[in-house]
């Protein structure tokens, strides 16, 4: 029995040493880590900052009302839908889940928007049932007006390319908000093709 206990104690000597070495080596990594100028700028990069609060304002659920106009001077079609904006990944994005309708029928949409502490850009990205493209696009924000301009490309069916957009959120007030989205018309000269107002769902 005794040497049964001996051949164990000997057994656990190597895992009690590799213990005791992990814990003496595991606060000297977290220090160089500190002290590690390439780690601490990664850590800058990654950590959301005041450009993403600027974000904050859009979290909520919200009531939609969309014009969208297929050449300058016609007549808007008229659509509604709902959207709901989360935070996700820590604080780092807001994500759209949007649905509605759309030419008379069902309509789906998902959108990431964030801040690019590398870039110093908020970037877009955005999906929906309407086509198969990954729309992207980098913007600015302007304090003094509230507004948020993007810019980016977006597919053009009947030209069979891709167009530049230029997008425009504004912030009305805590509650209500708009975006309108110009592209080239068939002159080549911008014009808003679209525009949704928000507002926010009781």
């Amino acid at each position: 029995m005794k040497s049964q206990l001996c051949v164990a104690a000997l057994l656990l000597i190597p895992v009690s040493v590799s213990l005791a070495s992990h814990q003496e080596k595991k606060p000297a990594n977290a220090a160089a880590a500190k002290d590690d100028p390439a780690m601490a700028k990664m850590m800058e990069l990654a950590t959301p900052g005041p450009n993403h609060k600027v974000l904050d304002g859009k979290v909520g659920k919200w009531n939609s009302v969309v014009k969208w106009w297929m050449e300058p001077g016609s007549q808007p079609s008229t659509e509604t839908g709902t959207s709901e904006m989360k935070w996700i990944m820590d604080g780092r994005f807001i994500e759209d889940t949007y649905t509605g309708t759309m030419m008379g029928g069902p309509f789906h949409g998902r959108g990431l928007t964030g801040f690019d502490n590398l870039k110093k850009k908020y970037v877009t990205t955005w999906i929906d049932t309407m086509g198969t493209a990954i729309l992207h696009s980098e913007g600015t924000f302007d304090a003094a007006t509230k507004t948020f301009t993007y810019m980016g490309e977006s597919p053009d069916a009947m030209a069979g390319k891709y167009v530049k957009t230029r997008t425009v959120e504004k912030v009305v007030d805590a509650d209500h908000w708009t975006m309108q989205m110009y592209s080239p018309g068939p002159d080549g000269k911008e014009f808003m093709g679209m525009e949704i107002s928000y507002t926010r769902a009781k």
